[in-house]
């Protein structure tokens, strides 16, 4: 295509200066001749390979390239015959160019789609001015002032009428192409009607100079006949082709606004070549005053069907404005209509509805005035956006004032039309939200309060907690986490309403505690949370006042109760999260409650390192039996009869890679919440019963004790792993002792007794183990299914200086033995706990005093010493 550019444009070079030859030689301009047809040959070439991409078939640029030749032809004719009359010489030349240009009539008007030549009696109109107007321009071209039709042959006459009347429609083709072509094909149109423009005059002005012999007259008709062919090859050049679009042409049929101005620039240039002949001093011919009255006529009739027209269009854009402005009216989203500054230009009689009055949002007036404080801000960044930035597409929330005096509230969809010419507006398509929005606020009141105590829950304490880390000055703040204690006894001997009564009135006295900026939320069964502001010390001072407050009796329908609480203190500074925030109170009010109730304990880094390392803990026990960190050291049970060692119980220690030995009050309660204790203790039982047969007696074979926790006895899989082990190592069963404390075998479910009854049917032994702690009782012994009685080291502490204490450890030796039960006690450490056991009639020790745990090789050597030997020296027997 660029080359065809190039050529087209080379080709206008030799063709000026042969013209240019030819006008300054005397005779007739043959050079001239011989370069149009050439250029006429270029051109045809030019509109037939450029419009083969254009357009497919024999239609538009490839019928179009036809026409430059059919000159050609009649100047070959002219050439082979040389007529001497030049009237013969003028028909000749005419007879192929005449179906040329009806060529070129049939090629302009097929280069758009049918359906957009069809517009009504206005463009058949137009067609006829434009056609008058080009013949009578045309024809005084052709004939010239002096010459008449009547002086002509009727051959000639009939030759130079066709002519006229096929130059002057393809003008008129063009220019009605003009005003039919798509919108990107404009420029191509107006380029060929500057050829056809060009063209005609040119042609009729070659013709008129072959009739009179004016040779100066023929040289401007070959210059206006080559820039018209030039044009031609531009026109195809620049043609883009049809549009891919199925849209009908507009009632109208207009599509530019120089069509508007066509139809009178045909009259007026009808009018000024009648004028012409006139001031030239000519008479008017009939042909020219009947052209030109018509021309008149036809362009009155124009201006008619064009006003009716925009008569008829105007009442369609205003029934449609009605039917759209109805539509808008009756639908239930409001539409406000704003200006660049955001000043309402239109509100829908909708709008009015929603605020209670039609003039609740007024013309004029600027929206971020209307709508609420608080929205204004973010009204006014969501609509007026930073350089560059256009207006969000999402939903604006905002409110407006009602006739009430309340806001109601709207959701408004944003459509940004300031870049289009003919909105030029911001429109808000807005819904009224206040009733889903009151919903949504009651929902988020029962979501976010707990309804014991009327208090914010947890997930409300959260959001204050966000909102306090979220402020730009935070201040200074701070979390209490309290932590009641007592509950339990209350719901034991009062029950759950009693209970929720508590917690309603604690809510209250920390209500009324804590200053009115404070926060006081509930966060758990018995667990507060207070948002203070102020000093390290004023929050000290708070939280012992809470205390103080709390540990008050408290009169309820069923009596008086005392409960107490621990609290944590954790500064808002020191967190970064609130998980970060809530994990650190609940470290603190741990801490606080191990330290001993009515405590109040401030967060410090030791309490984190603590929790890092129950952490590390919980995620290395799995697998440290496979890989080798676990290990059973055994501590012998000696009876005090006979002074020697008659049982081992089985000690589990972990050695871990990195923080060293961690003692199993650690490890254990860990491996009960992570899940694996049952895991645990197989492995314990099977290694501590193998390493036990491997141990030398002599006498009755040793018993081996072994710790079973809560949970273990729980999952029901005890009885099965203990006979797994017996099978597996050939430990006899009556050498086993199971350690249970008394918790575990008074808890509620047939199956733990089923269990424990299973286990001593095999010939397991049962031991009641830590007796003496928590809530024993001797009742209990004649119900419990055991062989053993352990007294607990804190049972034995003070049973050599206490008589009371003596005189409780000889009642539990002599009801045990009276039940048939071997009592054992645990933790003894000095000589006289020894004697004073012995003397009790107790029948076995184990402690620090008679050996400490140890390796089995170790224990090899002392069950070797002495035949299992092991006393502490003198012991008095008192």
């Amino acid at each position: 295509m660029q080359k065809l550019r190039w050529w087209l444009l080379g080709s206008v070079v030799p063709v000026g200066s042969a013209c240019a030859v030819s006008a300054g030689t005397s005779g007739p301009g043959r050079l001239g001749d011989l370069a149009l047809g050439a250029l006429g040959i270029a051109t045809a070439v030019v509109l037939w390979t450029a419009g083969r991409s254009a357009q497919s078939g024999w239609r538009g640029w490839r019928l179009f390239a036809l026409a430059p030749l059919m000159p050609v032809v009649g100047l070959l004719a002219v050439t082979v015959a040389a007529p001497d009359s030049p009237l013969e010489q003028v028909a000749l030349r005419w007879l192929p160019t005449v179906p040329g240009y009806v060529i070129a009539v049939v090629g302009i008007l097929t280069l758009v789609a049918p359906s957009r030549l069809r517009g009504g009696p206005r463009p058949a109109v137009e067609l006829a001015l434009f056609l008058i107007a080009c013949v009578l321009v045309v024809q005084v071209l052709v004939l010239g002032p002096d010459l008449s039709w009547l002086d002509l042959d009727p051959s000639g006459r009939a030759v130079l009428a066709a002519a006229v009347v096929v130059t002057s429609a393809t003008v008129a083709a063009a220019v009605l192409l003009l005003g039919v072509i798509e919108s990107r094909r404009q420029p191509m149109a107006l380029v060929l009607l500057a050829a056809t423009a060009l063209l005609a005059p040119g042609r009729a002005l070659g013709t008129s100079a072959m009739l009179t012999g004016e040779e100066a007259v023929g040289d401007v008709g070959r210059f206006l006949v080559a820039a018209g062919l030039v044009l031609l090859g531009a026109a195809v050049l620049l043609d883009p082709g049809p549009c891919p679009e199925t849209r009908p042409q507009p009632h109208t049929g207009r599509s530019t606004h120089l069509r508007q101005l066509l139809p009178h620039l045909a009259m007026t240039v009808a009018c000024f070549g009648a004028a012409a002949v006139s001031l030239t001093g000519h008479r008017i011919s009939p042909v020219i005053a009947v052209g030109g009255s018509l021309c008149a006529v036809l362009a009155v009739l124009h201006r008619w069907l064009t006003a009716r027209e925009e008569q008829h269009l105007g009442t369609r854009l205003r029934r449609s404005e009605a039917y759209f402005r109805s539509l808008v009216a009756t639908s239930s989203d409001a539409v406000l209509i704003l200006d660049g500054d955001l000043r309402v230009t239109w509100s829908s009689p909708t709008l009015g509805t929603t605020l209670g009055a039609a003039d609740a949002v007024p013309a004029g007036a600027d929206l971020l005035e209307l709508v609420h404080p608080d929205d204004a801000l973010s009204l006014a960044r969501a609509l007026q956006p930073a350089a560059g930035a256009s207006a969000p597409a999402g939903v604006l929330r905002l409110r407006l004032r009602h006739t009430d005096g309340g806001w109601r509230h709207l959701e408004a969809g944003v459509s940004d039309l300031r870049s289009d010419t003919v909105v030029g507006a911001v429109v808000l398509h807005c819904r009224d939200t206040t009733e889903r929005v009151a919903r949504e606020q009651v929902l988020e009141q029962v979501a976010f309060t707990d309804p014991v105590t009327g208090l914010p829950n947890r997930a409300g304490c959260e959001r204050l907690l966000e909102q306090a880390l979220g402020a730009d000055e935070p201040g200074c703040r701070s979390l209490l986490l309290i932590e009641l204690d007592g509950l339990d006894a209350v719901r034991e001997d009062a029950g759950r309403d009693v209970v929720t009564e508590v917690l309603v009135e604690v809510g209250r006295r920390l209500r009324a505690t804590v200053r009115s900026s404070d926060a006081v939320t509930r966060v758990g069964g018995g667990a507060f949370a207070v948002l203070a502001e102020g000093t390290l010390q004023a929050v000290d001072l708070l939280a012992d006042r809470c205390l103080s407050v709390i540990e008050q009796p408290l009169d309820t329908g069923a009596g008086v109760f005392d409960v107490s609480a621990a609290i944590g203190v954790v500064d808002l500074g020191a967190a970064e999260s609130v998980p970060d925030l809530l994990t650190r109170a609940e470290l603190a009010v741990r801490a606080a409650g191990a330290a001993g109730t009515g405590t109040a304990l401030r967060y410090r880094p030791a309490l984190g390192s603590a929790a890092e390392r129950r952490a590390r803990l919980r995620e290395d026990l799995p697998g440290a039996w496979d890989r080798g960190e676990l290990s059973v050291l055994f501590q012998p049970v000696v009876s005090l009869g006979e002074r020697r060692v008659t049982g081992v119980e089985a000690l589990l220690r972990w050695q871990h890679p990195e923080l060293g030995e961690v003692p199993p009050a650690e490890f254990v309660p860990i491996a009960e919440r992570a899940g694996v204790i049952g895991e645990l203790q197989r492995w314990a039982l099977t290694h501590a019963a193998a390493a036990v047969l491997t141990l030398p007696c002599t006498g009755a074979p040793l018993r081996l004790g072994v710790n079973i926790s809560a949970s273990h006895v729980a999952a029901r899989t005890l009885v099965r792993d203990v006979a797994a082990v017996l099978q597996s190592t050939g430990l006899a069963p009556e050498r086993l002792i199971l350690e249970i404390t008394e918790a575990t075998l008074m808890s509620e479910g047939e199956h733990v007794a089923v269990d424990i009854e299973a286990l001593r049917l095999m010939g397991v032994h049962v031991a009641l183990d830590d007796f003496g702690t928590g809530r024993s009782s001797l009742a209990h012994l004649t119900r419990l299914p055991i062989d053993v009685l352990k007294l607990d080291h804190a049972f034995v502490l003070r049973v050599d200086r206490d008589p009371k204490a003596r005189a409780l450890c000889e009642s539990v030796v002599s009801i045990a033995g009276a039940l048939g039960l071997d009592v054992v006690a645990e933790g003894v450490e000095t000589p006289a706990q020894l004697g004073a056991l012995r003397a009790a009639g107790c029948g076995f020790a184990q402690g620090f005093l008679l050996a400490r745990p140890m390796r089995p090789r170790e224990l090899v050597d002392v069950l070797d010493n002495g035949a299992g030997q092991l006393w502490p020296g003198l012991v008095a027997s008192r």
